[in-house]
């Protein structure tokens, strides 16, 4: 399998990264993972991934923010201090800001490092390691929240970062806010997409509160945000210092293991789930095709790439569109599928349109209404993996 985010031109196809991706399952903490470490400073160093452009994105930001400053707050948000790790282009930490927190970014991509500066969003360009703590200023070295936004399931060694993390929190009012995907919604989905070599665990609420716990933390909640507004796969946990002032405020919040999780027949069988999501998509793909339809796919993100990438019948997709993309010519790692912006849906228009971010669904129609398409022609990913898209 490629990198999620390794778009290459024509040209450069055999030059790119591809590596088997092999996953495991801890048999005494039941925590699924990868083994294979891929070095990723350089491969983040361009990393150019935002949600910035997208409404249903900007909902979940202010949702979030006003959840953190309101719920779990008890000094006025001037007083807080927020430190994001991955924090993007500073879109969330923005919301923040303009709640009057006093806000930090860091992140290891210098593209979106500069935008977010451009922003006036403060930002320090560095990947998780243990010289962490002390590049911050001081005035940050102890913060009210510390959060995480599909970042943590990316770190090579998630629980030194929590280590690190546990010393920055505030000791009475301190919070670690973490979002993830949940390894228990990419079984029910068949998502296996959501594998990939950036991705180095996989937690359930259960195995995230053991994984806080092994670090002093103590989940203390996992619905700031309602899963109704979440985007696709999001599993988020908030967590304070064992024995703080929120853990006596919040009673832990209950999780427990799924003796399944920790059982490899059952492992094995989610395995061949996710084989027969595939083959569904190219029985779809291959349908389509041979009635003389045309099809492309919406979303250039992790879940379009890996899920292109699996699949046998990629190659008959006419390209693949996303919002962020301009015209460039580039196309997606192993599966070579052109990467278009979204006029290409209007000048070179198809039959029928496979959305892998099936998360932002009602706003990709709206979008797309205003080329033509009709909500028929639309397919969800989960559908299609799961049998159910005509």
């Amino acid at each position: 399998m490629p990198l999620t985010d390794d778009f290459v031109s024509p040209s450069s196809m055999r030059r790119q990264f591809c590596h088997d991706l092999d996953v495991y399952v801890c048999e005494d903490c039941a925590t699924v993972q990868t083994q294979h470490d891929v070095s990723a400073r350089e491969y983040y160093e361009d990393y150019q991934y935002s949600v910035a452009g997208s409404a249903t994105a900007g909902r979940f930001m202010h949702l979030l923010a006003d959840s953190v400053t309101r719920k779990y707050g008890t000094v006025a948000p001037r007083e807080r201090k927020i430190l994001e790790i991955g924090s993007g282009d500073g879109s969330q930490l923005l919301v923040f800001k303009e709640l009057g927190c006093q806000v930090l970014g860091y992140e290891p991509s210098s593209v979106l490092k500069r935008l977010a500066e451009d922003r006036g969003i403060p930002t320090i360009q560095g990947l998780f390691d243990r010289s962490f703590v002390p590049q911050l200023p001081d005035e940050f070295r102890q913060v009210d929240v510390v959060l995480l936004s599909y970042t943590l399931d990316h770190l090579p060694h998630p629980r030194e970062f929590l280590a690190a993390a546990r010393t920055l929190l505030h000791p009475d009012r301190g919070i670690l806010v973490v979002e993830v995907h949940d390894l228990e919604k990419i079984f029910q989905r068949q998502e296996s997409c959501l594998f990939e070599h950036e991705h180095t665990i996989y937690l359930t609420a259960a195995t995230a509160a053991s994984l806080a716990a092994s670090e002093g933390l103590t989940v203390i909640d996992y619905d700031p945000v309602p899963v109704k507004e979440r985007r696709a796969n999001s599993l988020i946990f908030v967590s304070a210092p064992e024995g703080s002032e929120l853990t006596r405020r919040f009673a832990a919040a209950p999780a427990t293991v799924s003796e399944d999780f920790a059982d490899p027949d059952f492992l094995m069988r989610q395995a061949d789930l996710l084989r027969r999501g595939i083959a569904n998509l190219d029985e779809f793909v291959t349908r389509v095709t041979a009635a003389g339809k045309t099809i492309a796919g919406y979303g250039a993100g992790g879940r379009g790439v890996m899920t292109m990438a699996a699949m046998q019948s990629a190659v008959k997709l006419r390209y693949v569109a996303d919002k962020r993309f301009g015209q460039v010519s580039l196309v997606a790692p192993k599966s070579g599928v052109r990467v278009v912006g979204l006029p290409t849906l209007k000048e070179s228009p198809v039959d029928e349109i496979l959305v892998f971010s099936f998360g932002y669904m009602k706003e990709i129609q709206a979008d797309l209404a205003a080329f033509g398409y009709r909500p028929c022609q639309f397919h969800s990913l989960p559908d299609v993996v799961a049998g159910r898209s005509a």
